[in-house]
């Protein structure tokens, strides 16, 4: 689980308090803090500096990272944020790659939640707020603190509802959507497609898709777009510099959203060379990752649904060699039955986590967590699947690095950033 730090456990107090009785997130009293966390949003529509937003159902952290590394390469200081950190909640909200600083981070986190607290009673009584509308809310104030030239903000679950479509989106690139969250965001694909792509308004210069698997989903995006519709670049040059399996086109849609965001605002685009030596310092941990705990090597990936465990195993067979075990952790809401149809010839372990926002009544009854398993015994190769939660503390026992998403090139005195901070001055 995710490490909570710098008291960033109060985050979630009002949607304790309040979602047990019935309350719903609010955005309303979100964008009210906003302004009292000197956020002017209106002022950010007018001049600040453009935003690239992701949304999907699987793959917005892969595409998010890539943009952000994109813009990177030009010279621009990106701000991005992502959800839920991997091994801290400091890496929801990194700059040049880098998560936010522990000292910068207490302080931030002071300062949202004791504003939050201070103004309670003056904000819309309409709902909560949400945990990841305030670390959004604290991103928004570090990305304009730092001087950030342009921000990739990746949506929770949502679309329209999430606290990130209080930022006007100049770009959006759209991942796959599936079944997922079914009941909460919809009943059907097409109800979850919608309000995903509630984040694309009239301000919206241009979208970026990747296939979709979904008629439903297809049809959406065709016909209701007010904007163009693109499909990702195939970047033949730069083959080499894509992740593996399924992540891959992901990767290209957010690349080609960032170049196309720089062409929109009239920046100068990386050359091939610098733009390949940025995408190939991305780091991905729990994305097709590989790692050596106890004499025994491990695939970790976040696949949650029938084709991403399929892509997964394959990739795994091809490259380490088949498993010798298969661990998985897929909490209700996921395709638990997709992804164990998939597995069934390997004898999947079923495994939860200690995460007490997730239930587990579709996997097998009984299953342990990850620390009741001896992890020193599995027959290798070990592939593990699961949600975010589950690859959080995978990721945690294999004391795999997290800290840095890429490397970015020292910029602050480029032409670039200084046309970027100029032309918003």
């Amino acid at each position: 689980m995710v490490r909570d730090e710098a008291g960033d456990e109060r985050f979630f107090v009002e949607r304790s308090r309040v979602r047990p009785r019935g309350g719903r997130r609010s955005l309303a009293r979100a964008a009210a803090l906003a302004a009292h966390l000197g956020i002017d949003r209106s002022a950010l529509a007018r001049t600040g500096p453009p935003v690239l937003t992701v949304v999907g159902s699987k793959g917005k952290g892969t595409a998010a990272t890539y943009a952000s590394a994109a813009l990177a390469s030009s010279g621009l200081r990106a701000g991005t944020l992502t959800s839920p950190g991997l091994r801290s909640n400091r890496e929801r909200i990194r700059v040049d790659g880098s998560p936010i600083p522990a000292p910068a981070y207490a302080g931030l986190v002071d300062r949202v939640a004791e504003t939050a607290t201070a103004v309670a009673a003056r904000l819309p009584d309409d709902g909560y707020l949400s945990p990841t509308g305030l670390f959004t809310l604290a991103a928004a104030r570090h990305f304009i603190d730092t001087g950030c030239d342009v921000w990739v903000l990746e949506a929770g679950m949502g679309g329209a509802g999430d606290e990130v479509s209080l930022f006007n989106a100049r770009a959006v690139t759209v991942c796959p959507i599936f079944a997922e969250h079914i009941g909460i965001l919809g009943e059907t694909v097409a109800e979850i497609a919608r309000e995903k792509l509630g984040v694309i308004t009239v301000r919206t210069a241009f979208v970026v898709g990747v296939e979709q698997s979904h008629a439903e989903v297809r049809a959406l995006i065709d016909g209701r777009m007010h904007c163009p519709v693109l499909a990702a670049d195939s970047f033949h040059a730069l083959d080499a510099a894509w992740p593996p399996g399924l992540s891959a086109a992901n990767a290209r849609a957010g690349v080609s959203a960032a170049l196309r965001l720089i062409d929109s605002v009239g920046w100068a685009r990386p050359s091939d060379a610098t733009l390949r030596a940025s995408l190939q310092s991305v780091r991905l941990p729990g994305r097709l990752s590989v790692h050596r705990h106890e004499d025994a090597t491990w695939v970790v990936d976040a696949a949650v649904d029938r084709a991403g465990a399929g892509a997964a195993l394959r990739w795994t067979d091809r490259t380490v060699g088949n498993p010798g075990t298969v661990l998985v952790s897929l909490p209700d809401g996921k395709d638990v039955s997709g992804v164990f149809e998939v597995l069934r010839s390997l004898s999947p372990v079923a495994l939860r986590t200690a995460a007490p926002h997730l239930t587990y009544g579709e996997s097998p009854a009984g299953s342990p967590s990850l620390t009741e398993l001896a992890t020193g015994s599995l027959a290798g190769p070990v592939l593990a699947l699961g949600s975010t939660s589950f690859i959080s503390d995978l990721l945690e026992l294999l004391d795999v690095d997290t800290s840095t998403a890429y490397s970015a090139p020292s910029r602050e005195l480029t032409f670039q950033h200084s046309m970027a901070v100029h032309s918003r001055s």
